[in-house]
């Protein structure tokens, strides 16, 4: 079982000696498992490698294992377990931005091959030109063009604008793979273009199978009414007018042509009455006489008549006034009630997702 203790011992050594000669040497401290690295910038550079560890291995990083300066610079990177690097890690109580680790291309400017740097290059008598990767024959060596080493364009080797200068993490190739994978399986897929058709089969013939309880052709059920009766209020709610026609002001247009049909006809029957009949035969001075004895008779017999007049107008206005206040209370009652059964239909209809919020709920 690895120790702890041991592995921080280990990276203090310095030296080797074998056979009497000291060979110096450089100790890290690898992570064991499955790890990814991510970088933090703008670090403050008077905080050391242990103090860095220790204000960001914490519990809101959870997946952090450790982490090192990159020389002197504001640069720290980080070790994550597992294969994800968060986007914001905690460094004490200040949020800094993670973005993941790339790797420079080790570069040896001796002898201008990759994969080593120039401290541990194995042929150092070998010394190129570090501008354009020839070797020199003369000290007369002029460059006419930069190339370099990495990918080979017309650039100093290293250069910010060297799109191969880093090298490829592993995340991002275990990424592209699984693209390239999931895409090819896609193309190897038939497409229904393709994909054979089945044969038809022979069905016996029969009536169409329809629901068990099919509704009459024309007459909606009491489930379109309410659905039809909340989308009305709830585009009333909206601001906006429903798409059916109120029925009340139909109904009141009735209700007043029929008193007024009723308020004209008692007038129609006193006109009759006032009116002399004349029948088939009869004799106009019979009217001529009874008019002129009417005038004859003086004030008294018109004042009677006026009298009367009165009192069957008033007892018309009576009538119609009773038949009035009748006709309100009725219109009243009706209106309380068809105002509860649509207080009554609104709630049915939000009563199937009331039921599905508490299924959710449960």
């Amino acid at each position: 079982m690895p120790s702890a203790t041991n592995a921080a011992a280990y990276s203090r050594v310095t030296e080797i000696i074998l056979t009497d000669h000291r060979h110096p040497v450089t100790a890290y401290l690898s992570p064991a498992g499955i790890t990814s690295r991510g970088v933090i910038r703008g670090v403050d550079t008077d905080f050391d490698d242990a103090a860095l560890n220790r204000m960001l291995i914490q519990p809101r990083n959870s997946s952090l294992l450790g982490a090192r300066r990159i020389k002197n610079t504001e640069t720290v990177i980080l070790i994550f377990n597992g294969l994800k690097v968060p986007n914001y890690v905690f460094c004490g109580q200040v949020i800094y931005h993670c973005t993941l680790y790339k790797r420079q291309i080790d570069t040896c400017r001796t002898c201008g091959q990759v994969s080593h740097r120039q401290d541990v290059c194995p042929t150092p008598s070998t010394k190129v030109c570090d501008h354009c990767g020839h070797l020199p024959t003369d000290n007369r060596h002029v460059c006419n063009q930069p190339v370099c080493a990495v990918c080979g364009e017309a650039h100093r080797t290293g250069d910010g604008e060297c799109r191969h200068r880093y090298q490829l993490p592993y995340l991002v190739h275990r990424r592209r793979q699984r693209r390239r994978r999931r895409k090819q399986a896609q193309q190897k897929t038939p497409t229904p273009a393709t994909s054979p058709v089945p044969a038809k089969t022979t069905k016996p013939q029969g009536p169409p199978l329809g629901p068990r309880n099919p509704t009459p052709t024309g007459q909606p059920t009491w489930v379109d009414k309410v659905a039809c009766k909340g989308e009305a209020h709830a585009a009333q709610r909206q601001g906006h007018s429903p798409q059916q026609p109120d029925p009340e002001p139909e109904q009141l247009k009735r209700m007043y042509a029929e008193q007024a049909k009723e308020i004209q006809s008692p007038k129609e029957e006193l006109a009759k009455q006032q009116a002399p009949e004349l029948r088939e035969g009869s004799d106009m001075s019979g009217l001529v006489l009874i008019r002129g004895a009417k005038k004859r008779a003086g004030p008294t017999l018109q004042a009677e008549e006026q009298s009367e007049f009165d009192r069957f107008t008033a007892n018309i206005y009576a009538i119609l006034e009773q038949y009035r206040a009748e006709t309100t209370a009725e219109y009243s009652a009706f209106n309380s009630k068809l105002e509860s059964m649509q207080k009554q239909l609104i709630e049915l209809a939000a009563w199937p997702a009331q039921m599905d919020a508490r299924t959710k709920v449960l």
